[in-house]
């Protein structure tokens, strides 16, 4: 299985780090880890659409592209913050 594969798996855990670790130490942010960690800030934003509107069953094609899109996105983003923070520790 690809790291993308992986990654796309385990998106949710992943958003959920970056998020908890701007919580931790939001004034000393990078502006590449504010750009990786808007990101996941969408992702979660058309996750949770998509579940609300899943639940209403209300869903449309556009909110599943949307999650998709976000997900994809954000997974490819923090592979790459990854590789790079891996590069300079």
């Amino acid at each position: 299985m690809t790291s993308l594969k992986i990654g796309l798996k385990r998106a949710d855990e992943l958003a959920q780090d970056v998020i908890n670790v701007w919580n931790v130490s939001a004034a000393t942010l990078t502006p590449e880890f504010k750009t990786l960690l808007h990101l996941a800030f969408l992702y979660k934003t058309a996750r949770q659409t998509a579940e609300d509107h899943r639940a209403f069953d209300i869903l449309s094609d556009s909110d599943e592209v949307r999650q998709r899109a976000a997900r994809l996105m954000f997974v490819r983003a923090h592979k790459v913050y990854s590789a790079r923070a891996a590069r300079f520790n």
